[in-house]
């Protein structure tokens, strides 16, 4: 081999070795890039790990509040229903008693008419026979002018 081939060979082999040298140079720079972003993309998948587990220990308390909430509501809606139904029967039961009451009112009411309406035909007859026992005129008007019941009915505690 001559002299002339082997500067030619070894200016080859610079070449050569300079272009690899350059890529190995790039692809330790890509590797390090790599690397740099593999480290923030594990902690950025970390800290994506610690909010996930947060937000499932929030869900489950949020889970059980309103497990604990709708167990409170149906409790209480009960509660009402119940309440309702007993307020509803005493209300009927009170209705009932004023209507019984009221008839009552109205019977001892006609009653007490038509024991006033007695009475008045009961003294009508009483003046007229003691006119007609009595020959005087005096005394027939004396008896005429005698009020023997009050015009104003009794206060029976009603």
């Amino acid at each position: 081999m001559s002299d002339q081939t082997i500067a030619r060979d070894l200016t080859l082999l610079a070449t050569e070795v300079d272009s690899l040298e350059k890529a190995l140079v790039l692809a330790k720079t890509e590797q390090a890039h790599e690397s740099e972003r593999r480290k923030r993309a594990d902690a950025q998948a970390e800290k994506l790990r610690q909010e996930l587990r947060h937000a499932r220990r929030r869900a489950k308390a949020a889970e059980r509040e309103l497990a604990r909430l709708s167990a409170g509501v149906g409790a209480n809606e009960h509660r009402a229903e119940t309440t309702q139904r007993g307020l509803r029967e005493q209300l009927d039961q009170a209705e009932q008693r004023n209507k019984m009451l009221q008839h009552e009112v109205e019977r001892v009411e006609a009653e007490r008419h038509a024991l006033q309406e007695n009475l008045r035909e009961v003294l009508a007859n009483l003046r007229h026979a003691a006119r007609e026992a009595r020959p005087s005129g005096t005394l027939a008007r004396e008896v005429d002018d005698v009020t023997l019941v009050s015009a104003r009915p009794r206060d029976v505690g009603w």
